[in-house]
């Protein structure tokens, strides 16, 4: 009778245990938050829109100038209330090109850099093939302007996602490069 009521006992403090255990892991998937990136697209070829995020905190743009037709980089890093514009850097010198600035502190053989140090709440930056826009973070190369119409409205914004956040959105590196959905 005795090692019948101890099994009992045995029971209802595992079942209850795995009931707290469970309880903690709801909140903790509700209520905890990791920093990304977030890049959101509204037109995309073939689909109706394009989600995609990544956690490192530092990143680049890298694009062709529609005049110069040389190669401009923005180098961010994301902070709690938006991203800041570090550095820039870029091939060809012409009107339009920041010169007031401090030199950059790390020197890009053939390129010319500026320390900007400029805050932004979010980028809206318009891609198209021509332009020939890229995102590159962490060793991940990713060529938007080949997963986006021409001229598309690139949104690259700061957020706090939560775990389930996290499993409706996929890491920007694991869409194709090539456009292909």
């Amino acid at each position: 009778m005795m090692r019948k009521q101890l099994n009992k006992r045995v029971w209802w403090v595992t079942g209850a245990a795995a009931i707290a255990a469970l309880a903690l892991f709801v909140l903790w998937a509700i209520f905890s938050r990791q920093s990304v990136i977030e890049v959101r697209v509204a037109d995309v070829a073939d689909s109706d829109s394009l989600v995609c995020y990544f956690v490192e905190p530092n990143f680049q743009l890298r694009w062709i100038h529609s005049v110069e037709k040389q190669w401009w980089e923005e180098q961010y890093l994301r902070e709690a209330d938006g991203l800041l514009l570090t550095t820039t850097y870029f091939q060809a010198f012409g009107a339009g090109t920041p010169s007031t600035e401090n030199v950059a502190p790390i020197k890009k053989e053939g390129y010319v850099g500026y320390q900007i140090n400029q805050r932004f709440p979010h980028l809206n930056w318009v891609v198209s093939r021509l332009t020939q826009g890229e995102i590159d973070y962490a060793g991940q190369r990713i060529l938007i302007h080949q997963l986006v119409l021409d001229y598309s409205e690139v949104t690259i914004m700061p957020k706090a996602y939560s775990p389930i956040d996290r499993f409706n959105k996929d890491f920007c590196h694991e869409l194709p490069s090539d456009g292909s959905q």
